[in-house]
């Protein structure tokens, strides 16, 4: 009772008592810059507010989430700001104002990139066509010993052998098809009979079509193996996936939900690190830090983030029954509306 007298106190005159308000320390809403001043969309944001309402304050920088919720649940601080995102489980231990970021839960890929990648995707392309690359050497088969028949030697009327074909046998006739298909036409064998030649026309339409049809399946499998390397729409595109998250995260909470298997970390960078090294497949966490760490610290091996598992929003965080609630939403409505609050935050996550 004496806490939430206190704090309707300092809503309402902001003399005596400094709101304790605890940073959670995710970039880019929340941290200390090298300067050792407190930085970040979220504390931007608060400062506004704070002004707004002639509100005085103290920032406590926090490393985890949960530390945050248990000091609101037990009144040592008064709000909780930076990346925390509105979900049902948080929302049964603190109360949470006006929402204060459009976010949700993304997952980010290691960047496919080098000669080892492009032929690990053509051997895995060209192993999804086995049935269309089957068929082609079915008919290459097919046409070779085809050609053999039709050119192979005759016995003459005085009983000696035609060779006027080149195509005496039938790996000659396999061998001219492949030529034939190949486009390479060394003309060291040709057909000479009149059955030969028709069987040569149709070969070089149809061998046309066929090369064609596997050049544009290969680049078109290629193609989307790369993209579904890096887009997470479906919790299905996350199956048999080495994943990541921060411990108490938004991402770890929805991978919780969705029963997925993944190795907890400290921190968001520890994340990023193991995907780059290979020793994790993609990490989970509100698509505002991906996007800004990615494009910080790690563009080069680390593709940004497309796509988004589960909407949300993100808000500050109160304790039950907050006397500042209600202050402290109209001056969210108010600022968070304002086109210079949206071109600051626009600075954050570069959209």
């Amino acid at each position: 009772m004496i806490v939430s007298v206190s704090a309707g106190i300092a809503a309402q005159s902001g003399a005596t008592m400094p709101l304790r308000v605890a940073v959670y320390d995710v970039e880019p809403y929340g941290g200390k810059g090298r300067d050792g001043l407190f930085d970040g969309a979220s504390v931007d944001l608060w400062r506004r507010v704070a002004e707004d309402r002639h509100w005085q304050y103290q920032l406590t920088l926090v490393a985890r989430l949960d530390d945050l919720l248990s000091g609101l649940e037990a009144h040592t601080y008064d709000v909780g700001i930076g990346a925390i995102t509105i979900t049902p489980e948080r929302m049964a231990r603190v109360d949470f104002s006006y929402p204060t970021h459009r976010s949700g839960v993304a997952a980010v890929f290691a960047r496919k990139t080098g000669a080892a990648s492009a032929f690990h995707d053509y051997v895995m392309a060209a192993g999804e066509l086995g049935e269309l690359i089957g068929a082609i050497l079915v008919l290459l088969a097919v046409i070779g010993v085809l050609m053999w028949w039709f050119e192979r030697p005759h016995l003459s009327k005085d009983g000696t052998t035609e060779t006027a074909s080149s195509v005496t046998s039938w790996h000659e006739g396999m061998y001219w098809a492949v030529v034939t298909m190949t486009t390479v036409g060394y003309g060291d064998k040709t057909p000479k009979t009149h059955l030969g030649r028709g069987l040569a026309v149709l070969w070089m339409v149809g061998s046309l079509v066929l090369v064609s049809l596997l050049t544009t399946s290969l680049i078109a499998r290629m193609t989307v193996s790369r993209v579904e390397g890096i887009v997470a729409n479906r919790t299905s595109d996350l199956s048999g996936k080495r994943l990541g998250a921060v411990s108490g995260s938004s991402g770890a909470e929805y991978l919780d939900t969705q029963r997925l298997a993944y190795q907890k970390y400290e921190t968001l960078a520890d994340t990023f690190e193991a995907v780059a090294s290979g020793k994790a497949d993609a990490v989970v966490n509100s698509i505002g830090a991906l996007q800004y760490l990615t494009r910080t610290r790690f563009a080069d091996t680390i593709a940004p983030p497309h796509g988004v598992l589960a909407p949300a929003y993100m808000a500050f965080a109160l304790p039950m029954n907050s006397d500042l609630k209600r202050p402290l939403d109209r001056a969210l409505t108010i600022v968070t509306a304002s086109p210079e609050w949206r071109s600051v935050e626009d600075t954050y996550f570069g959209q």
